[in-house]
């Protein structure tokens, strides 16, 4: 896109993808090539240099929710908004390096409170890592909105991350098809891509 009204464009700028993500100059930072590595997503890599993941091209980091202590704590949120299907996709995770990550029962309990979630969580393993999962749905004549509840936990490395996601409706007034399937699979993509780097 030539947001300077005319005149020569550099090579950058002519190879660079027309998406949200690479239009935001935060967002960029954490990709780690303008090239998608699966259709529809770049290959976002943590500040941290903890974690790597998939992250949806049309997504953008949240810089006023941004966290950093070191290597040993990472706050990042995104959100994927859709005007046109009227859907917004927010994900947020929240990366430990310590000791602490190996604390399940402390883990899970901060993860429900900070949720308001009180049910019960479902154990699986992908790829190299132990997941605690949880979702919950609207109930009666809530706003129609899916959240998701998952604590990550590395199998060989002292690392974790929380993670909430969001699937609703952009505009609550207006409708939206949040039965898609495609919403939940791109949510889920995202949450088993996780990669916490060795080291």
């Amino acid at each position: 896109m030539n947001l300077n009204g005319g005149g020569n464009q550099s090579t950058d700028d002519e190879t660079e993808p027309e998406s949200v993500a690479h239009s935001d100059e935060f967002t960029k930072d954490f990709l780690k090539s303008p090239e998608e590595v699966e259709e529809g997503f770049y290959l976002f890599e943590s500040m941290t240099k903890g974690f790597t993941l998939l992250f949806p091209k049309d997504a953008y980091v949240e810089k006023g929710t941004y966290e950093r202590n070191g290597n040993g704590f990472e706050a990042v949120s995104f959100l994927e908004e859709s005007v046109e299907a009227n859907t917004s996709i927010y994900y947020s995770f929240t990366y430990e390096n310590s000791t602490r990550s190996s604390d399940l029962e402390l883990n899970l309990h901060l993860l429900s409170n900070n949720a308001n979630y009180e049910g019960e969580f479902e154990k699986f393993t992908h790829n190299e890592n132990t997941y605690y999962y949880a979702e919950k749905g609207p109930k009666g004549n809530e706003t129609k909105t899916y959240w998701y509840y998952v604590y990550i936990h590395s199998n060989n490395q002292e690392k974790g991350t929380s993670f909430i996601g969001r699937i609703a409706c952009k505009d609550s007034s207006k409708e939206c098809n949040l039965d898609s399937p495609d919403l939940e699979d791109k949510m889920m993509r995202v949450i088993k891509s996780i990669d916490f780097v060795q080291g």
